[in-house]
């Protein structure tokens, strides 16, 4: 077994001296992310420039059994990177090239760094656009979001999740340091410009991995023309049955869904107060006109109250130019995230409500937003590490027990102070064969061990 010094030596032969530290000062700045868990230590920071970096890197990890875990910009609230068993912590954002913006084919291939909102920008000086989002917006990375198979109220009413339908294919270092493509990408002389129709998909199989089947290098998304209209709409509502049936109504043509955004709240300040927010855009005037005139018919006969259009406008705007005041307000965290059917929302609502009430927590919001033909569900809390850290825990661990009692699929799993411990045993042969997936693809368990499931050895 090779010691520090040597580890650290052969690290520099692969990037350079400036681009890889084993300083504590260093160290500690990397050991935590959004979540509550305490920090985790790696024993290096790396920060690769290119592939074939990773690609050495990759194997000589391998070769020692050094364990490897994936940063990106930090940004996960399950601690789906935190290195759990020390090793190489690859810190991805240097690798933030826009390597192609296809605008024939309709695709942008960027590297797995690149930030959402260094995409956006690019795109929009083309009239180009990407119809999807993630809630905490322009400052998480194009690779840091999809591999998680994320997603916010921007763009998710209508076109689902982070690879549902827009991930057309990868480029990705397996455990053992090979450099794979896939989609249509594999093919030679073919531009990545779709991913079905060559056997598996294997981009499907990376979408949602949190990092332990390989590390994406680059991906390569569908993008579409800017939209030409938009309108938005604000009601409030008194109670979440009336709120499900305008999901249900704007979700129930499946492809023409009628909104683009659909989100809605309440704050446990104001239990019964639910404002919901909608975002319509297209490229036809009459068309949009017509769907927010028909959404708002939707909603006033479900006992909504319109009120300022700004209240949406404001929202949406700032999900996809900046949450410059996020922390305002203090550290916030989430629990009892994931997605349930469409029907099912008022009984998550009352266990958030009852739990809360229990607690007393009141600086807490539970937020839903639509999908098609579902919603993702989540209970937000705004809390002092200081004084407040134990109760946090608390409340989020009988919030994550109760959700995963009532059914619900989460999007974000992480390690064993994310959401792992309250799923393991309902996975059943499905937990067992990501294990086993896990085993072939990294025989050496060296990639994210103890991320998504709990060890594969």
């Amino acid at each position: 077994m090779l010691n520090k010094d040597e580890i650290y030596k052969e690290l520099i032969q692969i990037v350079g001296s400036k681009r890889v530290s084993g300083e504590d000062f260093e160290l500690y700045a990397y050991s935590r992310d959004l979540s509550p868990a305490r920090p985790k230590l790696a024993s290096f920071v790396v920060r690769p420039v290119k592939t074939e970096e990773i690609a050495e890197i990759v194997k000589f990890a391998n070769e020692h059994r050094i364990p490897i875990y994936i940063r990106g910009c930090g940004c996960s609230h399950w601690a789906a990177w935190l290195p759990l068993k020390g090793g190489i912590l690859l810190d991805m954002t240097s690798m933030d090239k826009i390597v192609e913006i296809d605008e024939e084919n309709l695709t942008a291939t960027v590297e797995c760094g690149c930030t959402w909102f260094k995409l956006m920008k690019e795109l929009r000086k083309k009239r180009l656009t990407y119809l999807s989002s993630e809630m905490g917006g322009p400052a998480m990375t194009v690779g840091g979001s999809v591999i998680k198979a994320g997603g916010g109220p921007y763009g998710t009413c209508k076109f689902g999740f982070h690879g549902q339908m827009d991930v057309l294919g990868f480029e990705v270092v397996l455990p053992t340091g090979e450099v794979v493509k896939t989609g249509s990408w594999v093919m030679p002389n073919m531009p990545p410009f779709r991913r079905e129709g060559l056997g598996p998909d294997l981009t499907g199989l990376l979408v949602g991995s949190e990092g332990i089947f390989g590390i994406t290098t680059e991906v390569v998304l569908r993008v579409r023309p800017l939209p030409e209209h938009e309108e938005f709409l604000f009601f409030e509502f008194n109670n979440w049955e009336d709120v499900t049936e305008v999901g249900e109504a704007v979700t129930r043509f499946i492809g023409d869904e009628m909104a683009y955004s659909l989100d809605s709240g309440e704050s446990a300040a104001e239990f019964g107060k639910i404002g919901v927010r909608i975002y319509i855009f297209g490229y036809d005037k009459e068309i949009v006109e017509y769907r927010k005139n028909r959404v708002r018919r939707i909603c006033l006969e479900n006992n909504g109250r319109e009120g300022a259009a700004e209240n949406a406008s404001e929202f949406f705007n700032k999900v996809v130019t900046g949450l410059h005041d996020i922390f305002a307000a203090g550290v916030w965290h989430f629990a009892g995230c994931g997605t349930v059917p469409i029907r099912s929302l008022p009984k998550y609502v009352e266990a958030w409500r009852e739990i809360v009430k229990k607690h007393d927590f009141i600086k807490s919001n539970f937020g839903a937003w639509a999908f098609p033909r579902g919603w993702t569900v989540y209970a937000h809390f705004l809390y002092s590490e200081l004084t407040e850290y134990e109760k946090l825990i608390a409340v989020s661990d009988e919030i994550n027990t109760r959700f995963f009692g009532l059914g619900i699929v989460p999007y974000g799993i992480g390690g064993p102070e994310g959401l792992q411990p309250y799923i393991k045993e309902k996975w059943g042969s499905y937990y067992e064969l990501i294990n086993r997936i896990k085993r072939i693809l990294d025989p050496n368990n060296i990639l994210q061990p103890g991320i998504l499931v709990e060890s594969a050895l």
